[in-house]
């Protein structure tokens, strides 16, 4: 008679239970350590149409980029949403910039020399520009004074053909942050531009964020623009106000454009941004609700709290010259926000 040998499972696998919490123990040990490691903490993103994961930029840590940010909820994934329409984004926004008749066709600006850069016109006379009706006139758009930038900027400035987004920092009162989402062409489609004073870039040196002996700066996605301030107005807010409002006269050739405050991230690709809000409606702009104020009195009242302008005489002359022109009391029938965002 023949022999039957026996063989016996391993008591290690008769479990099912113990095999699966082994197995949960090693996958979740494995996705502990892949996002200890991964400078996104997002996981399995592959598609090309997915944002940017690696950052942009590597501050020092005496930086503090996120000091006097506005503060937001976010989740710690930097890039939170698949954006599977991106690719039709890029090709129609693309098509619309290759496309000059899709626009308006440019104002005329008044030309000449003046004392100051916005030329002090009367309030009637700025009034008189209104109602632009004849396309012969030429209306008041600053520049009556040269705005003071190096001339390789310039002609950057002057490249930019398709989506520029802009923002500055004047006496150093924040601090420069990368956006973050950016999909794998906009870095093509699109420049960033930061604007800055010498004050600012003291600071910048002093961190070693740019090389002081280069001609052009450059920190992440942002060109350095250096405002030559003294050649413009005294007060630094003033000459902030001259990128956030005449973009379209710094970039004359851009087809759109994105402010952002300095104290603000930008959290969305900016073209999704300009087609979810202004391509898609099809309007000429989209202008954010502020998250804490809705009248210009609690704006200069906040502006003189926080010491962000040093003339209070000034600023109270500037709101009571509003309120002599037809400035009125806020009340929710002025509520322009028709989307309630």
């Amino acid at each position: 008679m023949g022999k039957v040998t026996a063989t016996r499972t391993p008591l290690f696998f008769q479990s099912k239970l113990l095999c699966i919490s082994v197995l949960y123990l090693f996958t979740t040990l494995f996705l502990a350590f892949y996002r200890s490691v991964s400078p996104t903490t997002c996981l399995f993103r592959s598609s090309p149409s997915d944002p940017i994961q690696s950052p942009l930029f590597y501050y020092p840590s005496s930086y503090g980029e996120h000091k006097y940010a506005i503060t937001t909820h976010r989740h710690s994934c930097s890039s939170p949403v698949f954006f599977s329409d991106y690719g039709m984004v890029v090709g129609e926004i693309h098509n619309l910039c290759t496309n000059s008749s899709a626009f308006l066709p440019a104002l005329r600006y008044l030309q000449g020399k003046a004392d100051t850069f916005g030329g002090n016109f009367e309030t009637q006379k700025r009034f008189s520009y209104f109602n632009y009706s004849n396309d012969e006139i030429k209306v008041p758009c600053g520049f009556l004074k040269e705005f003071p930038v190096s001339d390789s900027d310039r002609i950057a400035m002057e490249s930019c053909n398709g989506v520029v987004v802009v923002s500055a920092i004047f006496n150093d009162h924040d601090k420069i942050r990368q956006p973050v989402g950016l999909g794998s062409q906009t870095l093509v489609d699109t420049c960033f531009f930061m604007f800055i004073d010498d004050i600012t870039l003291q600071g910048l040196y002093e961190h070693k964020l740019i090389p002081q002996n280069s001609p052009d700066y450059k920190v992440g996605v942002w060109r350095i623009v250096k405002v030559f301030s003294e050649k413009l107005y005294e007060n630094p807010a003033m000459n902030g106000v001259i990128p956030k409002y005449l973009v379209h006269r710094l970039f004359p050739h851009s087809k759109f454009s994105i402010w952002i405050d300095a104290k603000l991230q930008l959290m969305v690709d900016p073209l999704l941004l300009i087609h979810s809000l202004v391509v898609s409606k099809d309007v000429d702009m989209a202008i954010s609700k502020h998250p804490y104020y809705v009248h210009t009195m609690e704006e200069a009242m906040a502006t003189a709290r926080w010491k962000k302008w040093s003339d209070i005489d000034g600023l109270t002359q500037q709101m009571e010259t509003y309120c002599k022109n037809g400035l009125k009391p806020w009340t929710t029938d002025k509520l322009p926000y028709t989307t309630g965002k």
